[in-house]
């Protein structure tokens, strides 16, 4: 029996020439480049101030600027989430995969496109940064729902420094199978891979497609 495999084009950031795109990126550098250059040309009427009104008026410029920056690359992160989720539901129209495989960045994406209900078939993710990509872009974990028929497997490594321990509790609460690895983020640890392997063989066994071939995202 043959495999099938499709990969969508889903950027990490801040890798891909679609980041240019996002409309966030534009906003980060403006604010770089030409609004706080602009803000700090002001220091003339700030110094012109009485010296603890001064150093107030330094104060507050500074925690807006900060942020303004934060707010910034929330929403950067924020947009490539969703422009990800958005790439790979279209892939899974065009292509009908029976598995969705998703890896690290990959894999956060997949738990949005999951609780958004974009996919309700058989997947599998490794080490999914999900609170990672949640803290950064300060919109919080999506609500999930429990699997209906279809299984998801969660591989969580031991020592991840991208995927901290809390992950494993919130997957299981919901149902998902998860599998946690003497390993590091990329789980390539041959104990790990065979594991994988293992669950992808089992997955693609248990899906009917034509008998002869499997399709996996």
């Amino acid at each position: 029996r043959s495999v099938e495999f499709c990969e969508p084009t889903i950027p990490m950031p801040p890798a891909g020439i679609r980041w240019c795109l996002n409309p966030f990126w534009l906003l980060l550098l403006a604010t770089i480049f030409s609004f706080i250059p602009a803000l700090l040309s002001t220091d003339s009427w700030v110094s012109g101030s009485d010296g603890l009104v001064s150093w107030l008026l330094r104060a507050v410029l500074l925690v807006a600027v900060c942020f303004l920056l934060r707010f910034l690359v929330a929403g950067l992160v924020w947009f490539a989430i969703k422009d990800g989720a958005w790439t790979a539901g279209r892939a899974i129209r065009d292509f009908q995969p029976d598995v969705l495989l998703a890896f690290s960045w990959g894999g956060g994406v997949a738990l949005w496109l999951l609780a958004a209900r974009g996919w309700k078939g058989p997947t599998i993710l490794l080490a999914p940064t999900l609170k990672a990509m949640a803290g950064v872009s300060c919109c919080g974990v999506p609500k999930f729902l429990q699997p209906a028929r279809a299984p998801v497997h969660v591989f969580h490594a031991e020592h991840d420094g991208f995927c901290p321990s809390s992950q494993v509790q919130l997957f299981n609460s919901v149902g998902y199978n998860v599998h946690v690895c003497d390993d590091d983020h990329v789980l390539l640890r041959q104990r790990s891979v065979q594991e994988i392997a293992k669950c992808l063989r089992d997955m693609l066994a248990s899906e009917t497609s034509d008998g002869l071939v499997n399709d996996a995202l």
